[in-house]
């Protein structure tokens, strides 16, 4: 674990995985505003994050459909709309250089970040034109797992820009390309899955640790990269306990690993999602409808909410900066009023 340091700003982006109506991104926005405008004096801050342009691994389904990809430009219009309403910066991810110039048109170059995703971690060409601009940028992790120089390398064509984050968004596990199961294999998986920090279950391996070497490494060091955790990609939503620990290790991440802040996917009504509704968290569960989120109905496990990872923090935060006892327990009680069905 990182060594915890003096009192900090913390971070949230939250958000859906793809903006996908109005009405969808209208009703998250509005409750995180509620839960910013409480935690304002913990100098816990939120952006809205959500993708327009979808980089979707299939491109046709088994039905030989083709699947959703984005709202693309359209995604972005009513994504920033929605976000500016309630003074909320935006986080959303960027797949092509070709695309840049519906961001100018959106969004602010003085609040709002461009995401970077996985997939086009290393596309020099996407970095350049991004490294170009003064966004705020936030670059994810590869798939295939965290290499310190290699990540150094991509952040440098960004080192121009406002600010730089690195998210830790989980790996893919160990493929053998050829099926094969060999015993070496098997014992270096169960060795790797009987650890306390990873699941079976987990869409992916967590190296939620990279953090360690990360920050004692020079470059980073000199150029202020903040650091976030992806506990949505790294679990997924494959059962009860992994929508559990998606929450859990959000908590974990800020207060045992010190990470600056978090990327969570939040969907108070994820029966809807087109995309990851599985592991879309709950903003709250006050006055909830179960029918209309990714549980149907109400779980045996009782899941962390947005609601309760800022509690968490918000704690954290109060302590260390020294704020009333009573006074915390009265702002988390007011978290924990925010209602599922709450409308402006």
């Amino acid at each position: 674990m990182v060594e915890e340091k003096a009192i900090k700003n913390i971070f949230i982006a939250a958000g859906p995985c793809a903006i996908e109506s109005e009405n969808q991104i209208n009703d998250i926005t509005y409750k995180m505003s509620l839960i910013r405008d409480i935690s304002k004096p913990y100098l816990i801050h939120f952006m809205c994050r959500g993708g327009s342009w979808k980089p979707r691994t299939l491109h046709i389904d088994q039905n030989g459909e083709h699947v959703f990809e984005g709202l693309r430009e359209e995604g972005l219009k009513i994504h920033a709309n929605s976000a500016k309403k309630y003074f909320l910066p935006i986080v959303s991810e960027l797949m092509s250089e070709m695309d840049l110039r519906h961001f100018h048109r959106y969004l602010d170059e003085e609040i709002d970040f461009i995401q970077i995703g996985a997939r086009t971690n290393q596309a020099y060409a996407l970095l350049y034109a991004v490294g170009g601009t003064d966004f705020g940028v936030m670059l994810k992790s590869p798939l295939q797992g965290i290499d310190v120089n290699e990540s150094v390398g991509s952040l440098q064509r960004l080192e121009n820009n406002r600010q730089i984050i690195y998210c830790v968004r989980g790996q893919k596990k160990i493929i053998d390309p050829r099926g094969l199961r060999t015993e070496a294999y098997n014992n270096y998986v169960k060795d790797l899955n009987d650890s306390p920090d990873q699941s079976p279950d987990s869409r992916n391996l967590n190296n939620i640790r990279a953090i360690n070497y990360l920050k004692n490494n020079p470059y980073l060091i000199e150029n202020n990269v903040l650091y976030c955790y992806d506990p949505s990609h790294t679990w997924g939503g494959k059962t009860e306990l992994m929508k559990y620990k998606i929450g859990d290790w959000a908590i974990k991440a800020i207060i045992e690993y010190n990470y600056d802040g978090l990327m969570i996917e939040v969907n108070d009504r994820s029966a809807e999602a087109i995309c990851d509704a599985e592991q879309a968290l709950l903003i709250t569960t006050n006055g909830i409808d179960w029918s209309k989120t990714n549980y149907k109905v109400e779980p045996k496990i009782p899941p962390i909410t947005l609601v309760d990872i800022v509690s968490s923090i918000l704690e954290f935060q109060g302590k260390k900066i020294g704020i009333d006892a009573q006074e915390i327990e009265t702002n988390k009680k007011e978290l924990k009023n925010i209602r599922w069905d709450a409308t402006l």
